[in-house]
């Protein structure tokens, strides 16, 4: 029990000093502190970041996420808040949230997905 106690201690406070950095980094603290809430909110539901890579990336049986980081991606736009993962065959990106762009006369909403494999 207290072991299990410890570890919830040290991601609890894991989270609290990456959602200070984020609240920091950002161009706009309100949407930062939603994006973490938003984010926290989304890893609890799919029970782990492991499940949304799977779900977000195309994926093998074999292929293991090592780490994710909550991260900006840097664009010609601005910083894009998302999570960065890393797996045994891919190096991946993902907004937290999905961005406008123009297709002709139209707004269409996509997430921004960054992704590099390799052997």
């Amino acid at each position: 029990m207290g072991e299990k106690a410890e570890e919830a201690a040290r991601k609890a406070e894991d989270l609290a000093v990456n959602t200070w950095q984020h609240l920091k980094t950002s161009p706009s603290f309100g949407e930062a502190a939603m994006g973490r809430i938003a984010r926290g909110t989304k890893v609890l539901a799919e029970d782990g970041y492991e499940k949304i890579f799977r779900q977000t990336f195309a994926t093998v049986p074999e292929e293991q996420l090592g780490n994710s980081f909550p991260c900006y991606f840097s664009t010609s736009a601005g910083p894009v808040m998302g999570v960065l993962y890393v797996s045994t065959s891919k190096l991946a990106y993902c907004s937290d949230t999905p961005l406008s762009y123009e297709n002709g006369t139209q707004t269409e909403w996509s997430y921004y997905l960054v992704y590099l494999h390799y052997t």
